[in-house]
């Protein structure tokens, strides 16, 4: 049997119930996975997969220490001394601005709040309450408790946190802060974002696709396999998760990615199948007709996203690691969905795919009506809400009309044609630009030149408890920590000196450094353990603010640079070794990781999309024009993120939250994507400039066909990943709104910019040398993305 995606489109349709039972088999199988094996699967964290500096500065600490430390500090945790059970350390906080801490009133909260702990948390934590001391503040307005928790028990931090919240009132705010309270909270925020991010995105793609298609049912199909392709990606990462580490963000990413591609690959097969049908082919043949065409680009455009997406798998950083396997693992279940499922679902309808015609006007102001006049809007579910109402009023109204013969104004509209030949808006700008081709090319690079520009000032990082909402409580026990004790958290910078601490040159230098280290404005005085026997010095000193804040990080890279040589000055660097460790540390080695590979992951990427472009099109030069495109495009998105997130552009007309740095793995996490993604688009068009060059060799006429045919589909693909990604956007999370958002902007400046401008005046100025293809390079195989072989097509005229 061979096997193409034509045979697969016709296999699948002529079977189409079988089909469908081994997708249910495998929703199954999914639902199977996240119930037993994803909680397990999603408990990893962030990280590099390499020793860096920061690791090897505690190892050492670790190595030489745990002799003499029978309850040693750790990174994961502390040994509770009466049961060897690990403890983790969580901040209790009980802080009042009216009352001070020796006031009858404020002791008798605290006892209070001890004695209910003691009632609803006695197997979190270890001992009592009342075992532990607190440390007032100098104003005595607050009280700080260092809690020991079990951290085997630590899934159950919600004993503690629910009571604090309990006991906020009556003027005193109790507050929780440590490793266990953060993860909590990222976790309830970013599954609260996940489901804002799938309710907007699915109820404004439910109503494009129903614009787009004029027809409900074809609308509701593309969302029907969007969800299939998220819900099997992250059953599957059940099993992925055994083996690779992943973290609670992977099902948002999943969740974004496969709603974006899934709906997308499924509008772009089911147009064309619709397409075929208008143009006279039987169903049979329109879906292999489609298949062959339509869903060969996108296997060919999967497969571009799929290797771009791989260029996060070669960075060994945690975080880019899992983003890239979920993200790989939908967009491999959505190009699967679309070559099976599809055809299946489109051989069981038929043209019944067109039922339940969609009045666009009165659906546009139906739906724009409801959002303005629902209460919290952008409240998980209600936009979502909006949409099945409106969508549901139409299929009233369709019901009513067949059965009763009773048609209501404005909601029973005729059945519209598709006439792909007719010269629309699409068509007039691409003749337009086609005419001023050099114009054009210049006015869409200074542009997309313009807004790159920002980019230039990026500062990466991670902004930590920063990113969180300010009305979190972790996030206000924080600040109260800053405030009142003069640092945000338990995390200080550690200067380790590996050597013969005991001789007078390195003692001297000991000593300059913590003289040094005691001046800088961004370090407390340094707490200073020295042990001869060990050959080690550790120098603790605490960071005042936020660790993962910019100025945090320039502490650390201060230490490195000047503070350490200045201290070691005249000493031989055969004598001792100087790491510099701690929660800022790590953060600076994985910017400085990222810095390294960030050349490997562009040429990876850029490499892969040539040979698969070149495979696809058989051309040398498409390829290379399609990159520029999409890097230019790409690079406009990142200015956009760096003038809105990190400079404060429109940050409040936006809604967004303003950061002092990007995360580190944005621009390549979004470089990734962004170029996957891109081409997509670029695929999806030039196939059919392609197919129709190859029917009638007229390279201008092919051009503005192309561009005509795709304009409605490739329009409502964009505008439905711009309501996904703006979705997550809309979460709590500022690190997913600067993501959803810079996504956003980068599809919106690619399906209007680039496509209108860039690429039609890049191919008229390259005209027919845009197909060239080396003598050279015939050994290629030609695999004609078209579906068929242009050796078999009748010879054309010259244009």
């Amino acid at each position: 049997m061979n096997l193409s995606t034509e045979s697969l489109a016709r296999s699948s349709s002529k079977h189409p119930w079988w089909t469908v039972l081994a997708w249910l088999l495998v929703l199954v199988g999914a639902y199977a996975l996240s119930s037993t094996l994803v909680e397990s699967a999603l408990d990893g964290t962030g990280g590099p997969t390499q020793t860096l500096e920061f690791e090897r500065a505690q190892n050492l600490i670790d190595e030489r220490f745990e002799p003499l430390d029978s309850n040693r500090s750790q990174p994961g945790g502390q040994e509770d001394a009466d049961g060897g059970r690990l403890t983790l350390t969580e901040f209790i906080l009980i802080t009042s601005e009216s009352i001070p801490a020796n006031d009858p009133a404020f002791v008798e909260h605290s006892q209070q709040f001890s004695k209910r702990l003691y009632d609803d948390a006695d197997s979190l934590i270890v001992g009592s309450f009342n075992d532990y001391e607190p440390t007032t503040s100098l104003d005595e307005t607050t009280n700080l408790f260092r809690l020991q928790i079990f951290e085997d028990q630590d899934a159950h931090i919600a004993l503690l946190t629910d009571t604090a919240a309990e006991f906020s009132r009556d003027g005193f705010r109790v507050l929780v802060f440590g490793d266990s309270s953060i993860n909590a909270a990222f976790s309830e925020l970013a599954e609260e974002d996940l489901l804002v991010g799938e309710s907007i995105g699915i109820g404004v793609a439910l109503v494009i696709l129903a614009l787009v298609f004029g027809a409900v049912i074809a609308g509701l199909v593309p969302i029907v396999l969007a969800i299939v392709s998220v819900f099997t990606a992250i059953g599957l990462t059940g099993i992925i998760g055994q083996f690779i580490e992943l973290n609670e963000f992977v099902p948002n990413i999943i969740t974004m990615m496969g709603l974006a591609v899934g709906i997308d690959y499924s509008l772009f097969v089911l147009s064309r199948y619709r397409e075929e049908r208008d143009n006279g082919l039987n169903k049979s043949d329109a879906i292999a007709k489609a298949g062959g065409t339509a869903s060969r680009a996108v296997f060919f455009s999967g497969g571009t996203v799929v290797l771009a997406l791989t260029g996060m798998l070669l960075i060994p950083e945690r975080t880019f690691i899992a983003f890239g396997v979920g993200s790989i693992l939908v967009v491999f279940v959505a190009v699967l969905t679309c070559l099976t499922l599809l055809p299946a679902l489109i051989g069981i309808l038929g043209d019944r795919v067109n039922g339940v015609r969609v009045p666009a006007i009165p659906l546009t102001i139906l739906f724009i009506v409801g959002i303005a006049i629902i209460p919290n809007r952008t409240e998980a579910g209600r936009i979502m809400i909006v949409a099945a109402i409106v969508i549901g009023l139409l299929i009233v109204a369709a019901l009513l009309r067949r059965f009763f013969g009773i048609s209501i104004p404005l909601l029973s509209p005729k059945l519209p044609s598709r006439n792909l030949q007719r010269r629309g808006f699409w068509d007039t700008i691409t003749w337009a630009v086609m005419r001023k081709p050099i114009i054009s090319l210049l006015i869409a690079v200074i542009i997309l030149g313009t807004l790159i520009v920002p980019f230039f000032d990026l500062l990466k990082g991670t902004s930590g408890i920063s990113v969180l909402p300010d009305e979190e409580p972790t996030k206000q026990a924080f600040e109260v920590l800053n405030e009142k004790y003069g640092f945000g958290s338990d995390s200080p910078a550690r200067v380790v000196i590996d050597g013969n601490v005991d001789s007078p040159h390195i003692q001297e230098a000991v000593d300059k450094l913590e003289s040094l280290m005691a001046a800088d404005p961004g370090l407390q005085p340094p707490h200073v353990r020295v042990e001869p026997g060990m050959n080690l010095a550790v120098l603790d000193a605490a960071v005042p603010g936020d660790p993962f804040a910019q100025a945090a990080l320039n502490t650390i890279r201060r230490i490195r640079e000047e503070i350490i040589p200045e201290a070691f000055a005249g000493v031989p660097s055969s004598d001792y070794i100087a790491l510099v460790g701690g929660a800022s540390a790590e953060i600076v080695d994985s910017v400085k990781i990222t810095d390294d590979y960030t050349p490997r992951v562009f040429g990876a990427v850029l490499g892969l999309s040539f040979f698969l472009l070149l495979l696809a099109f058989r051309s040398i030069v498409i390829p290379i024009a399609s990159i520029f495109m999409n890097l230019l495009s790409v690079g406009a998105a990142y200015g956009l993120v760096v003038l809105v997130f990190q400079k404060g552009f429109l940050i409040d007309a936006f809604g967004f939250q303003k950061v002092d740095q990007l995360e580190f793995w944005l621009p390549l996490f979004m470089f990734s994507i962004l170029f996957g993604l891109s081409m997509d688009y670029h695929v999806f068009m030039l196939s059919r400039i392609k197919e129709h060059y190859d029917e009638t060799g007229n390279h201008a006429d092919s051009v503005a066909f192309g561009l005509r045919t795709t304009a409605r589909i490739i329009t409502g693909a964009a505008l439905i990943m711009v309501a996904v990604f703006g979705g997550f956007a809309l979460g709590d999370i500022a690190f997913f709104q600067s993501m959803g958002f810079g996504l956003g902007a980068a599809i919106l400046l690619d399906a209007t910019i680039v496509r209108s401008l860039l690429v039609p005046s890049v191919l008229r100025i390259l005209g027919k040398s845009s197909w060239y293809f080396p003598a050279a390079l015939n050994w290629i195989p030609n695999v004609s993305i078209e579906g068929k072989s242009p050796d078999s097509l009748p010879p054309t005229s010259p244009p």
